[in-house]
């Protein structure tokens, strides 16, 4: 069923958390159809009359991982051109604040996350993966939903004494980061909605209504806004965004639907 195409794969340890270690299998996977499909377990979907398609993706992924849905391998094969969220270069050129020259509490925040990921093994998920099977493919580079600049400008009306509860809380649950990494890698590759919608709602960052309203809430309504302003993709065009984007209240498939766009499964 898979086939080497001697695809050469760095490891997360030997090249940090930009690496891709998938890419070999989507390369792999071109035009093979898999047996284990069960229709509606994924999250893939069109909107109709569009020309353009929309995943539910994993930004980070727990160790030991080694494999992808069969639907996230369709969802590369079967595009043309594909929108990320935003670019993370750009988001993290905005960390340090240009009045005081020090890093900026929110940005303090992610550092202190992405830290905490790193001790536990997390690995680089399906933008990554992607990035690299891109530029392996000769394929056009991604483009980008979001600019990086808009994110931080929402971190930045964050309250201070928000982001400190925030920061408290992940520090409560530091000894429990991995198994909720791994139940949500679980949650999103069964497609197990209702699973995904508890662990969105007890994540310190969306249990914050302030931290909810800068990643999540506004964003899905400036994304809803942009893909709703366009019109049909020349090219067959794949948006990936965040899995938890896709569920619970005010997620981006019912802002579409709200502003009359079609959604259905793949």
């Amino acid at each position: 069923m898979f086939r080497n195409l001697n695809v050469s794969v760095p490891s997360y340890a030997s090249a940090g958390a930009g690496a891709w270690i998938f890419a070999e299998q989507i390369l792999s996977l071109r035009g093979v159809e898999s047996a284990s499909r069960t229709r509606w377990s994924h999250m893939y979907y069109e909107i109709t009359g569009a020309n353009t398609r929309i995943l539910g993706a994993l930004h980070l992924f727990p160790p030991g991982v080694s494999s992808l849905p069969w639907w996230v391998i369709d969802a590369f094969n079967g595009s043309e051109l594909i929108e990320m969220e935003h670019d993370h270069a750009e988001f993290d050129a905005q960390f340090i604040d240009p009045n005081t020259k020090e890093i900026k509490p929110w940005a303090a925040l992610i550092i202190k996350m992405r830290q905490a990921f790193a001790e536990i093994g997390g690995q680089p998920g399906v933008e990554s993966i992607f990035a690299n099977a891109l530029q392996t493919n000769a394929r056009p580079p991604m483009t980008y939903l979001e600019t990086g600049k808009s994110v931080t400008d929402l971190l930045d009306a964050v309250p201070a004494q928000d982001l400190a509860s925030v920061e408290l809380a992940m520090t409560e649950a530091r000894p429990t980061m991995l198994d909720t990494l791994t139940a949500t890698h679980s949650a999103w590759e069964g497609c197990d909605y209702a699973a995904l919608v508890d662990l969105q709602a007890g994540s310190p960052l969306a249990s914050m209504p302030s931290l909810r309203q800068a990643f999540f809430d506004a964003r899905n309504e400036n994304w809803a806004n942009t893909i709703a302003a366009r019109g049909v993709s020349a090219k067959r065009q794949l948006l990936v965004v965040g899995a938890l984007h896709l569920v619970g209240p005010n997620n981006l498939l019912d802002r579409l639907v709200r502003r009359g766009l079609a959604i259905t499964h793949i």
